[in-house]
């Protein structure tokens, strides 16, 4: 309910007074209430607003008391009033004759009205008036109860829509996303922009600017637009959505780790207890569509003096995956576990995951190239009680593949089934069959003093081709043939590709500390043994 003229009469704020003009307008609405004493007034006059005055700044000049009436009367003012013998005796008869003809009311006050005291009293009426008309206490409780129903920013947006001129904006300094009532806000803030906990008037419009702190952490800005010159009620406002801000904040963070605890126990042995259907009934709960096959990709991610994941980097790699992968929103799911990122994506049978993976990774290298990217994923998973198997063979030798600084960025989990065969090989054997294999070699190097072993294994990383090897080992062209004609004397023919697989096997091995190059392995063999 709004307050008028009359209202502040009746509530007996003044001691006498005197109403001379506009009697039949009492019923003006008062939204504000200012004190005028400044020559320049057409520029601090607002609309609805109540005036009061000793008349000082213009007391000689009736025509400027004139032009006040008029611009009041434009600006749809509640009214003026006006303390006399003070610096004025009487108002002059052309002012009151121009506010009988507008309808629009002067009332005089004694010489002894304190106008500061007015002015808080008929202030402090206003803001009862306002508080009991928007009832903030209701207003909270019911944005309250909709941001735990639904603790999103666009709750917020939706809410404060419905808040007469007010407009609001909420920028994620995380995501860096921004969300906003209306253009008009949005216009402002980039005019504006700042950090600084300011309010300020701009145009017709209150602009307020805050960063948002949660455990000393700046998490949001907010920027409040509001359309009047309530500055209690936007105060309250600001401290109301400030409050719901830090609520979404922390609903966001409970969901997080209630999602990581679901993560958790669908990746692990308790998965296996659910049927398919069982699982995606309660994968709903979480926004989350799963529909198997899935794939469970591992992401390893290192930042130089970083142990945490830039939020725009997470956002970039859940849009790449979604593209590239071409399912929706709810097709994918991640969580952030053991400093790692576990995606579980929707993927049908047919597809080339290693492909889209490559392509993953070659985008993330190219946006982000300082940053290091390893990836390993399962196979596609068909089976609930699968999911655990997958889960904990990729991430033990993640873990491995972490320690020992591999080069390579892409693992499958059939790299991983090759990786964890040789982790139980008897390496006396071992050592016994390679010994068989390069004997020839060895034999040759030891009477000659030539590096053949070095050579043959450096023809093999540059894929046969001479004259790269040849640099490579930065000898003469000419010699790396002589060496490799002695090589194929000794009975190794590398166009009969039937022994690749044993011969690189045991070059490899024996020039390398397999546990250190392994994903080096992994490429020679899949690339030559698999052409």
């Amino acid at each position: 309910m709004e307050i008028t003229l009359r209202d502040i009469l009746d509530k007996e704020i003044f001691e006498s007074y005197s109403i001379l003009t506009g009697k039949n307008a009492l019923s003006n609405s008062i939204e504000s209430v200012s004190i005028l004493e400044t020559p320049d007034f057409k520029n601090y006059i607002l609309t609805k607003t109540l005036i009061l005055t000793t008349f000082y700044p213009i007391k000689n000049e009736v025509s400027r008391s004139v032009e006040l009436v008029k611009t009041l009367y434009e600006k749809k003012a509640a009214g003026l009033i006006v303390k006399i013998n003070r610096y004025i005796n009487e108002i002059p008869k052309d002012v009151l004759d121009i506010a009988e003809e507008l309808s629009f009311p002067i009332i005089t006050l004694d010489y002894d009205a304190n106008l500061s005291i007015l002015f808080n009293n008929i202030l402090s009426e206003i803001q009862v008036r306002d508080y009991s008309t928007y009832s903030i206490d209701e207003t909270y409780s019911k944005l309250l109860k909709n941001v735990y129903d639904n603790p999103t920013t666009k709750a917020l947006m939706e809410a404060v829509e419905k808040i007469e001129g007010l407009d609001l904006l909420v920028k994620n300094l995380e995501t860096k996303t921004t969300h906003y009532s209306s253009n008009e806000v949005l216009s402002y803030y980039n005019r504006f922009n700042n950090t600084d906990n300011i309010m300020r008037r701009v145009d017709t419009m209150l602009y307020y600017s805050e960063i948002i702190l949660y455990d000393e952490k700046p998490i949001y800005q907010m920027v409040f637009l509001a359309k009047n010159d309530r500055r209690h009620m936007i105060h309250n406002y600001i401290e109301i959505f400030k409050l719901l801000i830090i609520v979404i904040y922390q609903k966001k963070m409970e969901i997080a780790l209630k999602q990581n605890e679901f993560l958790l126990n669908f990746i692990s042995n308790l998965s296996s207890s659910y049927t398919k259907k069982e699982l995606q009934e309660i994968s709903k709960r979480y926004n989350w569509k799963i529909n198997f096959p899935v794939i469970l990709a591992i992401f390893s991610i290192k930042e130089k003096n970083k142990s945490t994941i830039n939020p725009s980097l997470l956002d970039y790699l859940r849009t790449l995956l979604i593209n590239k992968f071409d399912i929706h929103t709810q097709e994918l799911k991640y969580a952030y576990l053991n400093e790692r990122l576990l995606f579980i994506i929707n993927t049908p049978f047919g597809l080339n995951n290693y492909n889209i993976l490559q392509a993953v990774h070659n985008n993330l290298k190219e946006k982000y190239p300082n940053i290091q990217f390893k990836i390993i994923f399962s196979n596609p998973i068909n089976e609930v009680k699968n999911i655990s198997k997958a889960y904990f063979l990729l991430s033990e030798s993640l873990v491995h593949i972490e320690n020992n600084n591999l080069n390579t960025s892409i693992f499958t989990e059939s790299n991983v089934e090759i990786l964890t065969l040789f982790k139980n090989i008897d390496y006396s054997s071992l050592k016994n069959y390679i010994t068989k294999i390069l004997n020839p070699l060895i034999v040759y190097e030891a009477k000659n003093n030539i590096p053949l072993i070095d050579t043959l294994y450096a023809h093999i990383e540059c894929k046969f081709n001479a004259r790269e090897s040849a640099k490579s080992l930065f000898i003469h062209y000419n010699s790396l043939r002589h060496r490799l004609a002695i090589i194929k004397e000794l009975g190794y023919n590398l166009s009969n590709s039937g022994n690749h697989f044993d011969l690189y096997l045991a070059l490899y091995v024996f020039c390398k500390n397999f546990f250190h190059k392994v994903a080096s392995y992994f490429s020679i063999v899949l690339h030559l043994h698999f052409p």
